[in-house]
């Protein structure tokens, strides 16, 4: 798994390593019921403080990406990734809808919201 902080950037370092875990799990970089590095390992692996890695494993924990057993470790919890998926896809279709709306008041062209998904998509919509 590699995962890349930005001391610098805008989003806090505890959300990069969660997301960037959590992007693994979700791309089958990580299997379910693998071993997670330790706090101390990942803390130490990406040169941050236990306290930032502790903090994304405990959100990832309550969002049910990774399970904790004393004296073990922490492994990746998900069975099922398409299910974990299918509610990210509704959650950004929602944000989607919520922002075609406000360009559509804004008088926004359809025709340029089409130019801006085939800029997105690489100039093939169906990828």
């Amino acid at each position: 798994m590699n995962l890349f902080i930005n001391a610098a950037g805008d989003k806090p370092m505890y959300e990069q390593v969660k997301d960037g875990i959590k992007e693994a799990i979700m791309n089958g970089e990580l299997k379910a019921h693998e071993l997670m590095p330790s706090v101390r390992q990942l803390a130490a692996d990406l040169n941050v403080s236990m306290i930032t890695t502790k903090r994304a494993y405990a959100d990832l924990e309550r969002e049910g990406l990774i399970y904790t057993v004393a004296g073990k470790g922490t492994f990746v919890k998900l069975e099922d990734v398409s299910m974990i998926q299918e509610k990210h896809i509704n959650e950004a279709l929602e944000l989607f809808r919520k922002q075609a709306e406000v360009l559509k008041k804004l008088g926004v062209p359809v025709e340029r919201l089409d130019d801006e998904l085939e800029y997105v998509y690489g100039g093939n919509s169906n990828e």
